[in-house]
């Protein structure tokens, strides 16, 4: 995908969260936790792949160069495909993750399978060290803590 479909893309659903967070603080205090709870998360999540994504696409204007796709090495006899695309695989590996938070949410609570989900999804999927992942976990964690429990004043 090009830089700037990548960003049109996470603009639109910057555009779309923000819309729902907004309309979620119109309803009345019990119906609103739900799309809050959905829509607060999103626009956050997708705040920051915004956010990476032009910080990504400054940087190779910097350098002059684009980004080209890493190359795999192959055994020179095989001439078969793989069973998956490595695209494909990336979009169940992400269906595995979501489908594991949900029975985390089912059996642990949502306040407990959050922080464990978040720091396994960005050490394991998005391969990030394991300082960055345990302080997004823990603030993300915090921030839905503070957001629902003690602003709304709800349980998740």
């Amino acid at each position: 995908m090009k830089r700037t479909e990548e960003i049109g893309f996470a603009s639109l659903m910057v555009i779309a969260f923000a819309t729902f967070v907004i309309l979620g603080w119109g309803y009345a205090k019990r119906p609103r936790i739900v799309p809050l709870t959905l829509s607060i998360p999103g626009l956050a999540l997708s705040v920051l792949q915004l956010g990476n994504i032009i910080v990504k696409s400054r940087r190779a204007g910097k350098k002059g160069t684009s980004e080209t796709p890493a190359k795999t090495t192959e055994d020179p006899g095989e001439d078969r495909e793989p069973f998956l695309s490595a695209q494909t695989r990336k979009i169940l590996e992400t269906w595995a993750w979501i489908v594991a938070l949900a029975l985390g949410i089912n059996f642990l609570g949502f306040m407990v399978a959050l922080p464990i989900f978040l720091l396994g999804f960005i050490k394991f999927f998005a391969k990030r060290t394991w300082k960055l992942s345990v302080l997004i976990s823990a603030s993300f964690t915090l921030a839905v803590y503070l957001i629902f429990y003690v602003g709304l004043k709800t349980n998740l």
